[in-house]
């Protein structure tokens, strides 16, 4: 008797953290995990996140998650995987859809001691997966800001005004930092109101001088007492900090 052959399509099973449920647990920081996501998969969660987070694609995404016990933060890197990928960062269970970070290449979170985040890597460019390696690294410090404003500013016959002061900065990038505010001075009945910006800062921890045109939108500055409300941002990895001043300036016409 000839029997017919017959063929077995052996098919390789989705990994075990291919969903929330099975998350690989991150214990302690750093942590270095390579992984084979090639039978990743990709659901509605993901597509939920993405919504607002807004990445190309979120194929082959693998869960891992993370209870920061004292607050000082995490940072996810998959910059090292062997294809564009991306991280989301959930605080709690990911079908409650409480994003709180995302990004390309990295995302971070710092937040209150004893929170547990559920952390995806995904392809952020196709369903397709490769060789994840994804780093779980301690944070830098929080940026720190300082900011002066001075006394005395300048009116010019244009109607702009010029003021000055001081600032530092740590632990920040300076192309994503700045300063900004309002100059407000009351002529008659009327109340003008101009704004400033300036970027970028040098956020070294030295402390730095700055100075800002400041444009009015319904008049023109001129010699007298203006009001000033200035804020220094000062922006790290995943969060900034806050620096204000405020007071009265006393503005010279032309510098006189």
């Amino acid at each position: 008797m000839i029997l017919p052959l017959s063929a077995t399509v052996a098919h390789a099973a989705a990994p075990s953290n291919d969903t929330a449920a099975g998350a690989t647990v991150i214990s302690a920081l750093p942590t270095t995990i390579d992984q084979d996501t090639t039978q990743a998969t990709t659901d509605a969660v993901d597509a939920a996140l993405n919504v607002n987070c807004g990445a190309p694609a979120t194929g082959a995404s693998v869960w891992f998650t993370y209870t920061d016990a004292d607050g000082s933060g995490f940072l996810a890197d998959v910059s090292g995987s062997n294809y564009s990928a991306g991280v989301f960062v959930t605080e709690g269970n990911p079908a409650d859809g409480n994003l709180v970070a995302c990004g390309p290449g990295q995302a971070g979170v710092r937040g209150e001691p004893g929170t547990t985040y559920y952390i995806a890597a995904f392809n952020d460019s196709s369903t397709a997966g490769g060789n994840l390696s994804i780093t779980f690294g301690v944070l830098p410090p929080a940026p720190t800001a300082a900011l002066t404003v001075n006394p005395k500013g300048v009116a010019y016959k244009d109607g702009t005004a010029r003021i000055s002061g001081t600032y530092s900065c740590t632990n920040a990038d300076g192309y994503g930092s700045d300063i900004e505010g309002m100059l407000t001075q009351t002529v008659g009945r009327l109340k003008i109101n101009g704004s400033f910006f300036v970027n970028p800062l040098e956020c070294d921890g030295a402390t730095h001088n700055w100075d800002a045109f400041v444009f009015s939108d319904n008049g023109l500055f001129s010699g007298g007492k203006a009001a000033n409300f200035s804020v220094a941002f000062a922006c790290g990895l995943v969060e900034c900090t806050v620096a204000e001043a405020s007071g009265k300036v006393q503005l010279s016409r032309n510098g006189k």
